[in-house]
């Protein structure tokens, strides 16, 4: 009877749970003895559950654990049992529990103590989260075992973030990027939005690109546009760049974002291109009736200072030339730029740098301007060029958008 009953778990165990498994059966268990009133009942407690008939199931184990007189081994075997049906319904936090009455209880075999530690940390990891334990668990099972499981130290570091602990939770992920070698898309994650809330500019610099790098999908340049706005806050130039990127890569989908980035255009003295952002909003459809009227504003005053602007580019053009300064031909060639002028862009960029302009500010207007011209490898290299910390940022980010030209 006792090797039946342990032959069950043990099928159980493989049986495909969602969590981790139930403790395989070993030859200690197999030599000890279950009295048949504890025995029978567990028996038909795991019978039950594996045909999804938790009710009976639990009733079962109940009787087994109602049993007087139990030995130590019999409530192990009663509280696995228990733990199995629970991870069965998805019950998480019953399940842990159980287990963890197992791991207290000091009969667990030595050999499998560090695989329960482990499955208790993944148990508490699920919802309802418990995240006290499972950094308590996650941190017992990497010292036991020489912190080499990557995707258990990246479960900690998700934890410490979860616990407001944003410099554990790098340290925790790093060390699982440097076990597994490749950072799983997660991780990157984690570590974007912990840089992110320690201010570490640098931090968030490397894990963008490397996010973007592995793994370019919508959602990943998304996040990324949305931290180097809160990164860029303040600094029109970098704020513009990175509202360029969005359009770029088609994520400008809410109307505040339509409106900031237009307005920023605007101050910038580029109204043609805040014209451009505007007509995008419109034709995307997403001003709604609460929007329409600010939005209108914002065309119509672009619309007018473009229509200004526009019959003096040859006077500004002019007066550029005739400048000593470069500052004002990398202006002139943001606006021409807008204006689709892409050569002559191109043009008063070339003459910025040998006038002494910013030479971050004239790579990226020439990256820009290349990527206008679909000449990816030319925007890429332009692009490399931006030193700045912050602009460096947008400006790696723009290469590797670059590279789909």
């Amino acid at each position: 009877m006792v090797k039946n009953f342990l032959l069950i778990v043990a099928l159980a165990a493989g049986s495909g749970l969602a969590v981790g498994g139930l403790l395989a059966p070993t030859d200690t268990f197999a030599a000890d003895s279950v009295s048949k009133k504890v025995g029978e009942p567990l028996e038909v407690a795991i019978a039950a559950a594996n045909k999804g008939k938790y009710t009976e199931a639990l009733a079962s184990v109940k009787k087994a654990d109602a049993v007087s007189g139990k030995s130590a081994l019999e409530n192990l075997k009663i509280s696995e049992t228990y733990g199995f049906i629970y991870l069965k319904q998805r019950n998480y936090a019953a399940a842990a529990t159980a287990y963890e009455r197992s791991l207290e209880s000091g009969q667990l075999p030595a050999n499998k103590v560090n695989d329960r530690v482990k499955q208790l940390a993944q148990l508490n990891f699920q919802s309802p989260r418990n995240l006290e334990k499972v950094i308590e668990y996650a941190t017992r099972y990497l010292k036991a075992t020489g912190g080499r499981d990557a995707p258990v130290q990246a479960m900690l570091g998700q934890a410490y973030q979860m616990s407001g602990n944003d410099k554990a939770a790098v340290t925790s992920v790093q060390n699982a990027i440097r076990v597994a070698g490749k950072p799983e898309e997660n991780w990157l994650r984690i570590l974007l939005k912990s840089y992110g809330n320690l201010g570490n500019a640098k931090g968030v610099n490397d894990t963008t690109q490397t996010l973007v790098r592995l793994y370019p999908t919508q959602d990943n340049w998304r996040l990324l546009s949305s931290e180097l706005r809160k990164q860029a806050s303040g600094d029109d130039r970098t704020a513009l760049n990175v509202y360029r990127l969005m359009s770029a890569l088609d994520l400008m989908d809410k109307p505040d974002i339509y409106s900031e980035a237009a307005i920023v255009a605007i101050q910038s003295g580029l109204p043609a291109e805040a014209i451009k952002i505007m007509e995008r909003g419109f034709a995307n459809k997403v001003f709604g009736p609460k929007e329409e009227a600010r939005a209108q504003r914002i065309l119509a005053d672009a619309q007018k200072k473009a229509a200004a602007q526009q019959p003096l580019l040859g006077q500004l053009t002019q007066t550029a030339r005739s400048s000593t300064a470069g500052r004002d031909e990398v202006l002139l060639g943001e606006v021409l730029l807008s204006y689709g002028e892409v050569d002559k862009a191109v043009a008063a960029g070339k003459r910025a740098i040998q006038k002494g302009a910013d030479p971050d500010e004239v790579w990226m207007l020439l990256g820009r301007a290349q990527v206008q011209l679909k000449n990816g490898a030319e925007a890429r290299k332009a692009f490399a060029q931006v030193k700045g910390e912050d602009a460096a940022l947008v400006a790696k980010l723009w290469g590797i958008y670059a590279s789909r030209i």
